[in-house]
């Protein structure tokens, strides 16, 4: 294989995997912005009076823009957008994991840290494994 053909299959590889992280990363983003209350209730934890929940909406809102970002068709804005996300990620499935440990519900904590951790790892990893499957 060419040169140009590595940096094609690495491009596919990479494209496919931004695609899959954008496309859940707004699905999860407009249903945490729409649904929220839903989305508390789902998770076993009470859902806030007054703020309305403001803040699993803006999360909601972050979610949708960097999933936008990662279908974007310049490979250096998915790039960044993959990075960046996988440091937002860790830095959400850090918190989750201490928010568990004041009470946050066991099950929210899960899949809290299930969906940052698992997006994450896909991101950084999610490449290579498919440039792998493919080479099978």
């Amino acid at each position: 294989m060419t040169a140009l053909g590595i940096q094609q299959q690495d491009n596919s590889a990479e494209r496919m995997v931004s695609h899959a992280i954008g496309v859940g990363r707004i699905l999860w983003g407009a249903t945490t912005a729409i649904a929220s209350k839903q989305v508390y209730n789902a998770l076993g934890i009470a859902y806030p009076g007054s703020d309305l929940g403001v803040w699993i909406k803006a999360f909601g809102v972050r979610d949708i823009v960097l999933g936008a970002a990662a279908l974007h068709p310049d490979s250096t804005v998915r790039r960044a957008t993959l990075r960046a996300g996988i440091a937002m990620d860790l830095v959400d499935a850090v918190v989750v994991a201490d928010a568990a440990r004041r009470g946050l519900p066991r099950k929210a904590a899960m899949v809290g840290v299930a969906l940052a951790g698992g997006t994450a790892a896909f991101a950084a990893f999610g490449p290579t494994l498919v440039r792998a499957l493919r080479n099978q």
